[in-house]
């Protein structure tokens, strides 16, 4: 588990970088032309909004990982170690819960697409393509919120609500 761990978490930090690497690079590009030469390539402007909603799915589920996400735990505190633990495990299983339907409902919309063969309108790429991300981001968050439920299981209470108050340093 932790090599599959390791081999995911450098492909979504690789990813991720090239991604808004190849969209600060076009957008530039496309600025230089509009401006110097009043022309335009006219599929960057799509190119890049994929690429900055894959950085920022895909990014989401690094957050997952480094425990960046957002929580609301003024009530939880108000609870007993025990009971607060449990609520923590019922938060991840709520979560894995709600990405792994966006990533079934993904799947599905995926299929659909590419039955009707609908193309992007500049790049006229299969639209599969581009909303196929939805799919990878969430099944990424699933797998992710499932590794955080079971290092929670596993860990002591005391520890676990330690780690969560300090926001999950590691």
């Amino acid at each position: 588990m932790n090599f599959l761990n390791k081999i995911i978490s450098r492909a979504e930090e690789l990813l991720c970088g090239l991604a808004l690497s190849l969209a600060t690079t076009f957008a530039f590009i496309e600025v230089i032309l509009r401006r110097g030469f009043g022309s335009s390539l006219g599929f960057t402007q799509e190119a890049v909004n994929y690429l900055l909603i894959f950085v920022g799915l895909i990014g989401a589920s690094i957050g997952v990982r480094e425990k960046v996400h957002l929580g609301v735990d003024l009530l939880v505190k108000q609870f007993s170690p025990n009971l607060q633990k449990g609520m923590i495990l019922f938060m991840y299983s709520l979560n894995i819960l709600f990405c792994l339907v966006v990533a079934i409902l993904g799947y599905q919309h995926i299929g659909i697409l590419a039955q009707f063969g609908n193309v992007s309108p500049e790049m006229e790429i299969p639209m599969y393509i581009p909303k196929g991300i939805v799919a990878i981001a969430f099944t990424l968050m699933t797998f992710r919120y499932l590794q955080e439920l079971i290092k929670a299981i596993k860990t002591p209470t005391e520890q676990l609500l330690a780690e969560q108050q300090e926001g999950g340093a590691h």
